[in-house]
């Protein structure tokens, strides 16, 4: 469906951009406490783009406008009052009630670009010297606002724009035949239209790209964005090279700044639903052997653990040396295939049938550390990149929630009418990685002995688990037990 550009910014400009389920929690808790502590409240919101521009926005409609542009969220906060904050925690549109599936993985995907993008922004502004980092890290958050509006008022147009992208069509190509307008322009019309910062209009297209402030969220946003494709691209190089220009330093010390910054993301986003590509900076295969992580979209190129075999006999066994033989070399023989661990695809299997036939967003099986003192992630299935599952670790030495589940062979269901109950059993650093409204447990035992459990949930702010979906997630976690040790 082809429209003017003023006609699809006519169309997103109806409705709020949709916020993430965990900012929306985490600004109501803050604004409960005694004392708002606005630098946190402020950091909460500024790293979720719906959020922040709904503020940018409502700047706007005071009742006697700042004679300066405001270009940052904790300016923004005090001007518009707790009141118009706490009026929009309970307003704006939660993104994972809005959405789900592909739409929902989309718009989670833009996030992530937008925040790694800001946070990008912010530090090369830094290591610029220029005053007012704060207003690059806005204007890179907010630089693909047409992208994402399009995620979240037409997912079925951006869809079929996104999977020709990934097929290797040009970008602006794509969405002018689809839209019948750039997602740059649509991005510039969009922040014209919502009178955003004059840098975000800026940065959008080639006519400002010479300028070192737009330069610099142009920069930031095309690093970010082919980042998440994967570290290992020529494009991704090519970029890097633009940045070592710009920043005057090698090609190699740009890559390291980069890979630091990309690791401060990461620490910077920790609870929220977004990917974070910092965790893909290692390959694969260089992985230490104790996790092995399976992502289901790359399936069926999951490598299997490395097995060693050793060729050393007794000193006894040894043949008595003899003088070598001239022979001829013998054709090469292909190298023996590799004998999959038939554990590893129990889990596995298990882990995928949770994952496709029950729906569940994320599953695990963590296993018990050989001294019971720690339980740790071994096999994960997930639709995401995500932090939370691939890093899980639990300290097993202290009373909590999953060390009485190891006590005998047992199941959990937490939901939202025994969340009060459990969650207080549960360690913060446990709190951040797994859903809080709702997940499945199952304790794992081997001829009477505890091995370790299997988890899943609908993702880490999704909703949730159904009565269905525990039941048979059970079922499943039994079959698997029985096969290990019938």
């Amino acid at each position: 469906m082809t429209q003017t550009v003023q006609e699809w910014t006519r169309m997103l400009s109806a409705e709020p951009l949709f916020v993430m389920q965990r900012t929306l929690t985490q600004v109501k808790d803050l604004l409960q406490q005694s004392s708002v502590n606005h630098s946190r409240l402020s950091e909460v919101i500024s790293r979720d783009p719906g959020f922040s521009l709904h503020l940018m926005q409502q700047l706007n409609n005071l009742p006697s406008p700042p004679k300066e542009p405001v270009t940052k969220i904790s300016l923004a906060i005090p001007l518009l009052g707790m009141d118009a904050i706490e009026r929009a925690s309970r307003t704006l549109p939660s993104l994972e009630g809005k959405l789900k599936g592909p739409p929902r993985r989309g718009l989670i995907d833009c996030y992530s670009r937008a925040a790694h993008a800001a946070i990008y922004a912010r530090s090369i502004a830094e290591r610029r010297g220029w005053q007012e980092a704060d207003s690059l890290y806005t204007a890179a958050m907010l630089h693909d606002i047409g992208e994402m509006a399009l995620w979240a008022m037409a997912p079925d147009q951006m869809r079929a724009i996104h999977t020709k992208i990934s097929q290797g069509a040009a970008r602006e190509s794509v969405a002018r035949e689809t839209l019948g307008v750039t997602l740059e322009e649509l991005s510039a019309e969009l922040s014209l239209t919502w009178q955003l910062p004059e840098l975000i209009q800026d940065s959008q297209g080639a006519s400002n790209s010479y300028q070192p402030k737009p330069l610099s969220v142009i920069l930031a946003s095309v690093l970010a964005r082919e980042s998440c494709l994967g570290w290992y691209r020529g494009k991704l190089a090519t970029d890097i090279e633009l940045l070592a220009e710009f920043l005057d330093i090698s090609h190699d010390d740009a890559t390291a700044y980069l890979h630091r910054l990309s690791s401060k993301a990461a620490r910077d986003l920790c609870g929220l639903p977004l990917p974070l590509p910092a965790f893909y900076l290692i390959p694969a295969d260089t992985e230490p052997q104790q996790t092995q992580a399976v992502d289901v979209t790359d399936r069926a190129d999951a490598a299997q653990p490395k097995v060693t075999h050793t060729s050393e006999t007794p000193a006894a066994a040894k043949p008595t040396p003899q003088a070598p033989k001239e022979t001829r070399p013998e054709p090469a023989q292909p190298p023996p295939k590799k004998r999959a661990n038939p554990l590893q695809e129990l889990l596995n299997n298990a882990l995928q049938q949770m994952h496709e036939e029950l729906g569940l967003s994320r599953a695990m099986f963590a296993m018990l550390s050989p001294d019971k003192s720690a339980l740790r992630a071994r096999f994960v299935v997930e639709s995401e990149q995500q932090l939370s599952l691939k890093g899980f670790m639990m300290n097993m030495n202290k009373p909590n929630l999953f060390k009485t589940l190891m006590n005998k062979p047992q199941a959990i269901s937490l939901h939202k009418d025994n969340a009060e109950k459990y969650l207080p059993m549960i360690p913060q650093s446990a709190l951040e990685q797994i859903n809080n409204s709702g997940f499945v447990s199952m304790s794992v035992f081997i001829r009477g002995k505890p091995v370790g459990l299997f988890y899943a949930d609908n993702g880490i702010s999704g909703p949730g688990v159904t009565r269905q979906q525990y039941d048979n997630f059970k079922v499943i976690c039994q079959k698997t037990v029985q096969s290990i040790a019938p």
